[in-house]
């Protein structure tokens, strides 16, 4: 049985496609905005920097729900 896709989860799956998305960006870019090349190290920082603000933007908007939610 399908669930019905509602507007929370539409938004939810754009935003794991764009998070998807800029992480390819992020994993396989030779070099940066400023120029430097990108070892893995780097990308490794900046994979990880990009998925905490991941994590931060679904904490905030799971809190929206609950409150949401509670009322």
């Amino acid at each position: 049985m399908m669930k019905k896709l509602t507007p929370w989860h539409a938004c939810q799956l754009i935003q794991l496609l764009v998070f998807l998305a800029v992480m390819l960006l992020l994993l396989f870019r030779t070099v940066d905005g400023a120029g430097a090349v990108q070892t893995p190290e780097i990308r490794a920082v900046s994979c990880l920097c990009w998925l905490g603000f991941y994590f931060l933007l679904l904490g905030v908007e799971w809190l929206a729900r609950r409150v949401v939610r509670r009322r």
